[in-house]
């Protein structure tokens, strides 16, 4: 196995793939988009500590996804965008109604978040093609041959792999879910619309420093169990067995960021 370690994005045309370094997008018309990545980190090493770096890298995975976003095919992003104003028209209102009837406290809280969640899930699955799924299950599997020294140009072998992932980012939404679970205070007004602002960055840091952590050892039983959840979504829900032109796509763009790898350390 190599010691790249690669992750990637599904879109509903194609798959981009990228590593620290660089990226690499490939589209089902054949197109091929590429380029490098820099982190804030690389040139401040002294704030790579703990909960301070996973501040810095939730901002920048932000920052790249938004970036990327742009590369969606435009009805994509339309569709999307629709699906989430009618998620945000759903979800706003019930807020108010389940603090009006229900009050404040841990298990209302956990419920409501729970809620927001499946109905997140829901808008997501409404939101985008069906296609992205599949490109989704394809990234996987391309990602998983190579992290198992198969060869990637082989579409059986690819194909043989497993579609679910520990490195998702589903993993990572399903523990920060769980952690926002346990106390999300209700928005409010004045200063005390702060405080959910700053529990959202603390619930998000660390998770995102639990989950380096289960990523570095995902064969412990608590690891296991922690990442569970996340895998059954993968399973079931945002991610879907891929067909061989698809897995050939990934695989392109798989071989495209490894060959920015080699040539750009030379």
């Amino acid at each position: 196995m190599s010691n790249i370690r690669v992750g990637g994005q599904a879109f509903s045309d194609g798959v981009l793939m990228r590593t620290k370094k660089y990226w690499a997008l490939v589209r089902e018309d054949g197109s091929t988009e590429f380029g490098s990545i820099t982190s804030w980190l690389d040139h401040h090493p002294r704030l790579n500590i703990f909960f301070i770096r996973s501040i810095i890298t939730f901002i920048e995975m932000i920052k790249f996804g938004l970036r990327t976003y742009s590369k969606n095919l435009p009805a994509a992003n339309r569709r999307l965008l629709i699906w989430i104003g009618i998620y945000i028209a759903i979800m706003l209102p019930l807020s108010m109604l389940f603090r009006l009837w229900l009050g404040e406290g841990l298990l209302v809280n956990a419920v409501f978040q729970f809620v927001s969640f499946l109905t997140a899930l829901w808008t997501i699955s409404r939101g985008m093609s069906g296609r992205i799924w599949t490109f989704h299950g394809a990234e996987h599997k391309a990602v998983n041959a190579y992290e198992q020294g198969k060869d990637i140009e082989d579409v059986a072998a690819i194909q043989s792999c497993s579609r679910i992932h520990q490195r998702c980012g589903t993993n990572l939404v399903f523990l920060v879910l769980v952690i926002m679970a346990l106390y999300f205070p209700y928005p409010g007004v004045g200063l005390s619309a702060v405080f959910p602002l700053l529990y959202t960055v603390f619930a998000l840091a660390i998770s995102l420093e639990l989950f380096r952590q289960l990523i570095r050892f995902p064969k412990f039983i608590v690891s296991r169990m922690i990442l569970f959840g996340g895998q059954q979504l993968q399973r079931f829900m945002t991610t879907k067995e891929p067909d061989d032109d698809q897995v050939i796509i990934a695989s392109k763009a798989l071989q495209l960021v490894l060959a920015l790898e080699s040539t750009g350390d030379r």
